[in-house]
């Protein structure tokens, strides 16, 4: 069974002369424990979809399955409780608190709700930084606090991990350090990864490759040996 089935998914935000159609008809199957990236340029529509698989948004139109449910029609209870139990998410930005140390960080998250015993200095020890556990924000660097973020988003073991531009605000070496940590969490722990970027090398470590343009999926392919994250530069 795919990770995800969606079917004819529209997103239209506004009314009348100021309609903007972010996703146009969008028909895909994400299998499941793969690595899967949605590359396209800003404006193609990658971010909503992410949003919509994520359950922090709806389609106009449209359903989409999520391990056999349909998530399309959930109300906001429902959305929030799907969110808690099988999503993490991984952004840009690192969204940490600045009064909190790193295990404190990866603890208090109103997204994580009941942490697995120990899950939150296990998912410190899985992106390196369990030694950095007592540490607060200022005192990280900005690589260090992403994969804060990481530990944060992969401590209740979501069935899969949704990661918006997790290396925009890195330099190139400490971006390919957060990519091989998210190869890792993928192998390791057969967590399924989306991450979307406008990248076409970060692409090729995918296993999977979405291409986006304009709100509608344009091509869709399967890298048949996906590159190291230390093999790709941009």
């Amino acid at each position: 069974m795919n990770l995800y089935e969606i079917k004819n998914l529209v997103k239209v935000y506004g009314e009348k002369e100021n309609k903007v159609h972010a996703l146009n008809g969008v028909s895909i199957n994400i299998p499941r424990g793969k690595f899967v990236v949605v590359l396209g340029a800003s404006g193609s529509g990658k971010s909503t979809l992410l949003n919509i698989l994520g359950g922090m948004d709806t389609p106009t139109e449209g359903e989409i399955f999520f391990d056999g449910e349909n998530i399309s029609k959930h109300t906001q209870s429902k959305l929030t409780k799907f969110r808690k139990e099988n999503i993490g998410y991984v952004f840009q930005s690192y969204n940490l608190l600045p009064n909190l140390t790193a295990l404190e960080n990866v603890e208090f998250s109103t997204e994580i709700g009941k942490l697995p015993k120990d899950g939150a200095k296990n998912a410190l020890t899985m992106v390196g930084l369990f030694e950095r556990k007592d540490h607060y924000p200022a005192e990280l660097s900005g690589g260090e606090q992403q994969r804060i973020s990481i530990a944060r988003a992969i401590a209740k073991k979501p069935k899969v991990l949704l990661c918006d531009e997790p290396t925009g605000a890195l330099d190139y070496k400490t971006g390919i350090m957060i990519l091989n940590v998210l190869c890792d969490i993928n192998k390791k722990q057969s967590t399924s990864i989306i991450l979307i970027t406008h990248s076409q090398d970060i692409a090729k470590i995918a296993d999977v490759v979405i291409k986006m343009r304009s709100g509608k999926i344009i091509d869709v392919f399967e890298n048949p040996a996906p590159q190291s994250p230390n093999e790709v530069e941009w």
